[in-house]
């Protein structure tokens, strides 16, 4: 579910969100690949994509291990799980949606604030 008002973020107009980022589960690293974004973090070697479609960022994560086993393996794993950014009134930070394997993205992870370059 997306923030209404003029606070949200417009993701339109955002710039970029690659950089290092601090989040609830520590530091992430984005990446801008072409016309997607790739991300990393240390949390059981988890990584993911995002693309911007429909007026979101839509795309996936995948770990090593997590608490939920999917049927299938997706990007070199069987822990995954779909993700969406929303937008959010607490700029600079945003939040991002998630969900395991192909369940609704119904779980919010918090990114705060950019980190300085070269981390």
């Amino acid at each position: 579910m997306c923030a209404s008002g003029a606070a949200a973020q417009d993701w339109e107009t955002m710039e970029t969100i690659g950089g290092a980022w601090d989040t609830e589960w520590g530091e992430v690293w984005v990446f801008q690949n072409g016309s997607r974004y790739d991300g990393n973090y240390s949390e059981d070697n988890g990584r993911f994509w995002l693309e911007f479609t429909d007026h979101v960022f839509e795309g996936y994560w995948a770990e090593d291990l997590s608490d939920v086993r999917c049927d299938v393996e997706y990007m070199g794993s069987w822990y995954w799980g779909r993700l969406e950014l929303s937008n959010s009134d607490h700029f600079p930070g945003f939040l991002m949606r998630w969900g395991y394997c192909r369940a609704p993205v119904d779980r919010m992870w918090a990114f705060y604030e950019r980190l300085p370059d070269g981390l």
